[in-house]
């Protein structure tokens, strides 16, 4: 019986934990820009002497929670666990056969079918426990996700546009947690759920603090943050890279994906195509990293008036795409068609760090502002 030290280990390798610096830095980014961004919060109170109706707002942004943080944070550690353990399940029998994924946890026997599917099981009770205490909108949302990382390992069965199917289950971390703080529904003033009971328990008020509470007949975006562009533009950047380095890590794979009729870019076309397919698909996120920092810092006038309040974030914020486009940049030097020494260098290491360093300018630029 193995010790509760290594059992931790086995997990955390099962569903290669420190691969998580690949979406968590982008779905924090994502809630930090649905906190920056002025919103449509406006509060509607009973006039003078309880004749007729004011109208007015706070500050126009959504109030700091730090209960948000820790529901997004759950929320994407079950997410994220679930789908890898899931992944690892069905392709057991495909790692058993691949010389470089034979000794993973399961084809190697370090661990069983069935502790990988209570496992797997355990994950996705707080993945969709915490979407629904985050409300409606989030848990109506929530299996997409789901489906799609659970959609990605089947796809290499049938097309090489499984990096695509990767690189969306991974594109809508951002999305989801910028969901996460917008979406709020309120009745009367109440928003809707189990989210404010979590705060006071966490010593929070329900709204935060920083300006007046919301008053009766707040109208709140609920699902109109579904529909605002900010972060999708944020969503295809990460999808976009994620497929583009995707692709690269699969150069490894081209002759045994061949031979077992798997899909991916690499088998189809070839190294070199598929370097030049991750090139294209590294420009277009580039260009939507820099598309979407541009629309954060020149947000549109909010509920139809010009409330002159902008977002949240210091001008130098500019700096968070261009380390992501020197980042790729960087990994594209390292592979070539005829030299895969350096795939392990570019996929992970690289990658790993110009997430974080985006995050981390990101997190400065909002903190400082």
């Amino acid at each position: 019986m193995q010790s509760p030290i290594k059992l931790i280990k086995t997990y955390a390798s099962f569903v290669k934990i420190a691969h998580t610096v690949f979406a968590l830095p982008f779905a924090l980014v994502g809630m930090m820009a649905a906190f920056a961004v002025p919103t449509d919060f406006v509060y509607m109170l009973p006039g003078p002497d309880g004749v007729g109706m004011t109208h007015g707002s706070f500050d126009q942004h959504v109030p700091w929670l730090w209960t948000i943080l820790l529901l997004i944070l759950l929320c994407m550690v079950g997410a994220r666990s679930f789908a890898m353990a899931v992944n690892r399940i069905l392709d057991r029998k495909i790692d058993a056969k691949n010389p470089r994924t034979a000794v993973r946890e399961l084809p190697s026997g370090a661990m069983s079918l069935t502790q990988a599917w209570v496992f797997a099981t355990g994950m996705a009770v707080l993945y969709f426990g915490t979407c629904w205490v985050l409300g409606p909108v989030v848990m109506m949302l929530s299996p997409i996700p789901i489906a799609l990382m659970l959609l990605y390992p089947l796809t290499k069965r049938f097309t090489w546009l499984c990096h695509c199917v990767l690189g969306a289950s991974l594109g809508l971390a951002p999305v989801g947690a910028w969901v996460a703080v917008r979406g709020l529904t309120s009745i009367h003033g109440k928003v809707a759920g189990l989210m404010p009971l979590i705060a006071e328990l966490l010593g929070e008020a329900p709204y935060g603090t920083g300006g007046p509470p919301l008053g009766w007949g707040t109208v709140a975006l609920g699902w109109h943050a579904v529909s605002e562009p900010l972060p999708w533009l944020l969503g295809g950047a990460v999808v976009l890279w994620v497929a583009g380095f995707d692709v690269i890590y699969a150069l490894q794979d081209d002759e045994f994906d061949r031979e077992h009729r798997l899909h991916s870019i690499p088998a189809r076309f070839g190294r070199r195509g598929a370097l030049w397919i991750s090139r294209g698909m590294h420009a277009g996120s580039a260009s939507l990293f820099f598309a979407f920092v541009w629309f954060l810092t020149h947000p549109a006038p909010v509920g139809g008036m010009d409330t002159r309040q902008y977002t949240e974030v210091a001008n130098w914020v500019w700096a968070a795409p261009g380390v992501m486009l020197v980042g790729m940049l960087y990994q594209h030097s390292l592979v070539k068609a005829d030299n895969l020494k350096r795939v392990n260098l570019a996929f992970f290491t690289v990658n790993g760090a110009i997430s974080m360093a985006f995050g981390a300018v990101f997190l400065l630029a909002w903190l400082l502002a």
